[in-house]
């Protein structure tokens, strides 16, 4: 009769167990980087949401140029986004400079759409930090436009 095997000790038991557990580990790792090779990672679902918002900023830095509160709210809000200076991405510098002042009615209609935007583009983002930035600039946008001087009637 062949000899019965013995009773596996404690130290047998955890040396298997950690061949195990690197046997899984090493075929996690073979299949990350297969998978990494064979697939395009996702793009930044927010990325096309920045852009815009960037735009839309820039846009309306552009019209309150004027107005020094607003022209530094809106270089900050572009900071935060990491977007380059305000004339570097919608209107060149001479385009501002020969431009005619804006009213105040058009300044607060352009920060009120801005802030509109910001509002909804909040709820739009994937990123919870993102939606959080983009809800406080609305904010800052509407506590700016409550000190804001209003039209002469």
């Amino acid at each position: 009769m062949p000899h019965a095997p013995g009773p596996l000790t404690r130290r047998t038991a955890l040396a298997l167990g950690a061949a195990g557990a690197a046997a899984l580990t090493a075929c996690s790792v073979i299949d990350d980087t297969v998978t990494r090779s064979t697939t395009k990672v996702a793009a930044d679902p927010d990325t096309t949401l920045v852009e815009e918002a960037i735009d839309r900023i820039s846009a309306a830095a552009v019209v309150v140029a004027h107005v020094p509160q607003l022209r530094a709210l809106h270089a900050a809000h572009l900071d935060a986004l990491d977007a380059g200076p305000v004339g570097s991405t919608s209107a060149t510098p001479s385009a501002t400079a020969t431009s005619p002042p804006t009213g105040r009615t058009q300044v607060r209609r352009t920060e009120r759409a801005l802030r509109t935007y910001l509002v909804e583009a909040s709820m739009r983002a994937e990123s919870g930090p993102l939606a959080r930035l983009l809800a406080s600039m609305s904010a800052a946008i509407a506590q700016q436009l409550t000190v804001l001087p209003r039209a002469s009637s």
